[in-house]
């Protein structure tokens, strides 16, 4: 029979696990975890997430600490580059002979 586990995560916490799958993930891609580093590479990775979340935490700030006007020129800002196309025409290939 197998055991199922119940984890209860903070928000912050879930986005930091996320973070460090991801890069134990890539680790894994790249070949850098063999059976004798597996528990090592993935504290490597724990680590680096918890490092850049700190670093986007002291460089953006959270949406509690934005001020009301420059949320709303953050949401706008945000709105903007939503509605841009990611793939812009090239112009010599569009035009006529």
């Amino acid at each position: 029979m197998s055991k199922t586990h119940d984890f209860s995560l903070q928000p912050s916490e879930s986005i930091i696990f996320q973070a460090a799958a991801k890069i134990y993930a890539s680790y894994i891609v790249a070949g850098h975890v063999t059976g004798e580093n597996q528990a090592k590479k993935m504290k490597e990775a724990i680590t680096a997430s918890i490092f850049l979340a700190r670093q986007v935490e002291s460089i953006v700030g959270s949406d509690a600490q934005i001020s009301g006007l420059a949320r709303q020129r953050l949401s706008n800002t945000v709105a903007e580059e939503a509605s841009m196309p990611h793939v812009r025409p090239n112009p010599t290939l569009s035009s006529k002979p």
